[in-house]
């Protein structure tokens, strides 16, 4: 970036749609194009028009302070604000502005400090560098967008775009919910733009967009190009391993999960214990052309009764026999554990971190699970259940979904799993 910081045609557009009627705005693209520069120009902007509170949040706080704090902010300052002055507290890391709006700047990963910071309420957030955050994760702080005054609300992301299986292409390129897969409720409050450095030549060194044209096809496609990748098909549980996870358990005195994914046909579930900071699947029920009350009814059969069941969390509104599914377990005895479905490349990754830390292990006997984790793959984006892959993903969906209760990633596994997103 040069000193002086030259707006192109790309930008002035970005900056238009920064300041448009879109509630949620992502700018796409490529390495060194501008986006993080435009971003922290609008969000300066839109607290200098009224007192308010704004919030920029990455995975990792030691990035966000290097690369936005120390770097992007001082240089928006200078440059477009020369005469506007602010305090940083770098301690809280705090921006203060003369009206008083506050910028707040956080990790995902900082634990204490992070649940402080989203424990107030904003008029603006920043997602950066969402192709690393969980969507999980996004979900959460958007319920601190609630800041009380004139200033509409927005919700600022920026990317190198990662593949089309990301959270980030369901809800901008495809306009579908990451979570249910179904049109956004308002579409036209998603808008995305992509930027790449081509657009940005007058700002960046010549070298640098020759180093990016030097590299590998994958690569180019995300940070020259700024383009979703398709994926090549593949084993979705890769870190599964017979030989590693596949070994007789034992019950032992204590709760028992009963991970559940309600469907007709098949009705899935597998019955997990949690010890020693390992989960042990003792056993599977995989029951077609079924219902809840033939589950609930094989649990107690099998000496399962009164455990905690951890659902698909759509069993608060499917019905059976006018009642939901959590109702009829409830009244047969069993307790449901409060649950959401997190988006599904999420929870595979959760699957696959925990494999991979040998921190699952299932009997012999959980036959349809084994197989499902040996066989589900990805295909077109998506796990496959085409042709003979028909009847696979429910029971694996079933044990992702109590993985995910009892111990979800937290921001700093998502930083070693998500580079790469799947």
């Amino acid at each position: 970036m040069s000193d002086k910081f030259i707006k192109t045609d790309k930008q002035r557009q970005a900056i238009d749609i920064l300041s448009g009627p879109a509630k949620h705005i992502a700018l796409g693209g490529g390495s060194r194009s501008g986006k993080s520069f435009l971003l922290m120009y609008a969000m300066i902007v839109r607290a200098c028009k009224v007192k308010s509170r704004h919030c920029v949040l990455r995975l990792n706080f030691n990035h966000i302070k290097r690369s936005i704090v120390l770097e992007t902010m001082p240089k928006v300052m200078s440059i477009c604000f020369p005469n506007l002055k602010y305090e940083l507290n770098k301690t809280d890391y705090i921006v203060t502005l003369t009206n008083d709006s506050q910028i707040f700047f956080a990790g995902l990963d900082s634990g204490d400090r992070a649940e402080k910071i989203l424990g107030q309420e904003f008029s603006g957030l920043w997602f950066n560098e969402i192709s690393q955050i969980p969507y999980s994760s996004v979900q959460m702080a958007l319920t601190r967008l609630a800041e009380k005054n004139d200033l509409k609300k927005k919700v600022y992301y920026d990317l190198n775009p990662s593949t089309k299986s990301s959270w980030a292409y369901s809800m901008f390129i495809k306009k579908l919910d990451p979570i249910d897969n179904v049109p956004l409720l308002n579409p036209d409050d998603y808008s995305y733009f992509q930027m790449n450095p081509a657009d940005n030549l007058v700002n960046i060194d010549e070298e640098y967009l020759r180093l990016l044209s030097s590299m590998p096809e994958k690569e180019r496609t995300r940070f020259l190009k700024g383009e979703f990748s398709d994926e090549s098909d593949g084993q979705a549980y890769s870190a599964f391993r017979r030989d590693a996870h596949v070994k007789e358990t034992v019950r032992t005195p204590g709760t028992i999960f009963a991970n559940m994914d309600f469907n007709v046909s098949p009705m899935t579930c597998s019955l997990m214990q949690f010890v020693d900071n390992t989960f042990y699947i003792h056993d599977e029920i995989y029951l077609e052309n079924s219902d809840t009350f033939k589950m609930a009814d094989e649990l107690i059969k099998r000496g399962y009764a009164g455990a905690r069941v951890i659902p698909d969390s759509t069993g608060r509104n499917r019905k059976t026999s006018g009642q939901s599914d959590f109702e009829i377990l409830k009244s047969k005895g069993f307790v449901i554990e409060s649950t959401y479905n997190p988006f599904v490349t999420d929870r595979v990754n959760n699957t696959n971190r925990l494999l991979s830390s040998g921190r699952v292990v299932i009997n012999p006997k959980c036959r349809k699970l084994i197989n499902d984790l040996e066989r589900v793959s990805w295909k077109s984006n998506k796990l496959d259940q085409s042709g003979e892959a028909k009847m696979l993903t429910h029971m694996s969906d079933n044990l992702g979904y109590g993985l995910w209760k009892l111990e979800p990633f937290t921001s700093k596994d998502a930083l070693k799993v998500t580079q790469g997103e799947r």
